[in-house]
């Protein structure tokens, strides 16, 4: 009975740590935000299913979580998160005289490379044609007026 509520404590502070530092990977592309967030409800789900139920309700948080956890991002969102921190990190490297940042930095690239590959590539979402959009030739019907110009 002491062990499991000491158990459910560490999990609950575990897990509010681990949100603090998902909130901060969200606003600062040093940190990937998605294996914290995803260890925060993994350790709210543990400690206290209260405290879980509140951080996947949360309107910024919970469809994030959950798509993370059912999907994972698609390909282009990875680039595309994974290249904005590159553009904001690589100069510092290249300016910054210390060699310890200069590792650090980059060990914390190759770390967050790492970790977005480990997340599950969601397929791309299919968009419906734009407006312009023609059918092949073969599709169109006669005297329809929308000849292609080859």
């Amino acid at each position: 009975m002491i062990l499991s509520k000491a158990l459910s404590a560490l999990s609950i502070a575990a897990g509010f740590v681990f949100l603090a530092l998902g909130i901060i990977g969200i606003a600062l592309p040093v940190l990937p935000a998605t294996p914290f967030l995803l260890a925060a409800s993994f350790c709210f789900l543990k400690g206290s299913r209260r405290l879980h139920a509140r951080i996947m309700s949360n309107r910024f948080l919970g469809p994030r979580i959950e798509r993370l956890r059912s999907a994972g991002l698609t390909a282009k969102e990875k680039i595309s998160v994974y290249l904005f921190a590159c553009a904001l990190i690589i100069p510092i490297i290249v300016l910054t005289r210390s060699p310890h940042l200069r590792i650090f930095l980059i060990a914390l690239l190759v770390i967050k490379a790492l970790v977005f590959l480990r997340i599950k590539t969601a397929p791309a979402p299919e968009k419906p044609p734009g407006p312009g959009f023609l059918p092949p030739a073969e599709e169109l019907p006669e005297g329809s007026g929308a000849a292609r110009k080859s």
